[in-house]
């Protein structure tokens, strides 16, 4: 994969300031990904970019030392690693952050669980965000630089090969300071929440719309049809947006309004919100609440979540004594199977478009008190 420049404008694809066009340099295709991932960060620079080369010829793992059953791959993530943010895009292969010393690195895992590539952002002293992947498989950022006035920060999207397509500059001083994450739409398209405004990029970088903000809603996830859920910040409130930004429902749902909460959202327009110690809801595409589970029900906390576009849902927490555990629920609220490896505490989770469930967690190695990260895919 060719080498790219992370933060300078002139270092491939097309730039623009908030309002204005950047235009891509690569085609975009729609598919749908329906994929949710917690969002990560590290620090970053505006130094170089690349695309590693010299990935592996083994295959994945059994993860049999790590006490898994119906594993389809295990992959090693090198030594004093940590994975970020997981999902797995429309090849169904897995995507996953890995935080380094010097750079943020976005693994491409292929269906063997080999490392097929990677994105790799160098960093000194400021900061790369995560947003996700869209339905041609890009990989959205964000990168922030801390300013001797104001701090700035960029919305970028990257090719496959690792190439720059498009670079959008926001303004601290009149759009506000970041909230949350950019988050990618499967038809390419790119939510991009500050403080005092919410922003549409369109799949060439170009503003498809904005809105004021003033109640700092905070989006999410969107799924194929441009539904976006999200919440206001400090409250109990859960909000939908249309594809054109306008409201379509909001519910006041939970017991805190802290940063314990998961969302996701389908195909149809449904929403599940999971509140960490309290209950998991699912919402029909009109706002009604279709069903609840308590934390008590699920005999666990509700540490993460992960839904595709049909609705099938993946809750990961920890029952009582053991290992993180991952429950598959269709969309009705029914578990139709559980999945979990004995030596793993799984902290991320993501599910494909065919149901199919994968984690990143670590397995602490009592002997030299080390922590060993790993990115397990299981089968059916």
């Amino acid at each position: 994969m060719g080498g790219l420049l992370a933060c300078d404008p002139q270092g491939g694809g097309s730039t623009a300031t908030a309002g204005e066009t950047a235009t891509s340099t690569a085609g975009e295709t729609e598919a749908s990904t329906g994929e949710n991932s917690t969002a990560g960060e590290t620090e970053a620079s505006t130094g170089d970019s690349e695309a590693s080369t010299g990935a592996p010829t083994t295959s994945g793992g059994t993860g049999e030392e790590l006490g898994c059953a119906d594993v389809r791959w295990a992959f090693d993530v090198a030594k004093f690693h940590a994975v970020g943010d997981l999902a797995v895009d429309s090849r169904g292969h897995v995507r996953a952050t890995v935080p380094g010393a010097e750079v943020f690195r976005v693994l491409d895992l292929d269906e063997n669980g080999v490392e097929v590539g990677a994105l790799e952002v160098a960093y000194a002293g400021n900061a790369v965000r995560w947003g996700g992947i869209d339905g041609a498989d890009n990989i959205v950022l964000q990168v922030q630089e801390n300013g001797p006035q104001w701090p700035r920060d960029w919305v970028r999207k990257y090719a496959l090969d690792g190439s720059l397509l498009w670079e959008v500059e926001f303004a601290s001083a009149s759009d506000g300071f970041v909230i949350g994450r950019p988050v990618p739409g499967s038809d390419g398209s790119v939510l991009v929440t500050r403080s005092a405004s919410l922003h549409k990029l369109g799949a060439d970088g170009s503003v498809v719309w904005e809105l004021p903000n003033p109640d700092f809603m905070q989006p999410f996830v969107v799924n194929a049809a441009g539904v976006s859920v999200g919440w206001l910040g400090a409250t109990r409130w859960v909000r939908t947006l249309g594809s054109d930004g306008a409201t379509l429902w909001e519910v006041e749902w939970g017991e805190q309004a802290l940063d314990d909460r998961t969302f996701a959202v389908d195909g149809a327009g449904g929403v599940v919100v999971g509140e960490q110690h309290h209950a998991l809801a699912r919402f029909a595409s009109d706002g009604t609440l279709a069903w609840e589970k308590s934390r008590k029900e699920l005999g666990r906390p509700i540490d993460a979540i992960a839904m595709n576009e049909a609705g099938q849902l993946a809750v990961l927490g920890t029952p009582g004594e053991g290992s993180p555990e991952v429950l598959r629920l269709d969309p009705d609220g029914a578990e139709v199977g559980r999945r979990a490896c004995a030596q793993l505490t799984s902290q991320k989770v993501a599910i494909d478009a065919a149901g199919r469930v994968t984690v990143a967690g670590y397995d602490f190695i009592a002997e030299n008190g080390q922590f060993d990260w790993w990115v397990v895919a299981f089968a059916e």
